[in-house]
């Protein structure tokens, strides 16, 4: 019966090292392994002038023109005459990157335009940071040129330089 009973647990632990055996063979581990990159380029930062109004002017008689091109806006005035004479414009300002934001900066005045004859105001409205959709992807910009006293001389002019910084930001 010793026999018997050894035989019997001989061949329960014979069974019991093949199954464990068995998931050992079986049982493997699978692995991925990758890279990926993401490169920046100034293409993807899309923000530009998409259109110029005449807002306002005091006089019939002062002549405007204006227009925009990508990251560049223009204008003129003449017929201005005498102190208070003025013209503003209003641009708009769009953002259409692709999953960048754009915080706008404050409007500089470059000094050299004739500031004794000229008074010149550029401001950026709300909101002055642009998501890249939605309602929230266009601004203004306005900008105001005012005769800062009346001209003894035939003629006065002086050039204008408006710049505005556009910051992108990840959303």
């Amino acid at each position: 019966m010793k026999k018997k009973r050894t035989g019997i647990l001989g061949v329960l632990l014979a069974v019991l090292a093949l199954g464990i055996g068995y998931a050992a063979v079986n049982a493997i581990t699978l692995t991925i392994t990758g890279s990926g990159t993401i490169t920046s380029t100034d293409a993807n930062f899309k923000v530009e002038y998409t259109n110029v109004a005449v807002a306002n002017k005091s006089s019939n008689d002062i002549t405007t023109t204006q227009s925009v091109s990508g990251t560049t806006g223009s204008f003129t005035v003449t017929g201005m005459t005498k102190k208070g004479d003025y013209a503003e414009f209003t641009f708009t300002i769009t953002n259409s990157s692709q999953g960048l934001s754009a915080v706008l900066g404050t409007p500089a005045i470059a000094s050299g335009y004739n500031s004794e004859y000229f008074t010149v105001t550029s401001t950026t409205n709300s909101p002055t940071t642009l998501t890249s959709t939605g309602a929230t992807n266009t601004t203004t910009q306005t900008v105001r040129v005012e005769a800062a006293k009346t001209p003894t001389a035939d003629q006065t002019s002086g050039t204008i330089t408006i710049t505005l910084e556009a910051t992108p930001q990840p959303e």
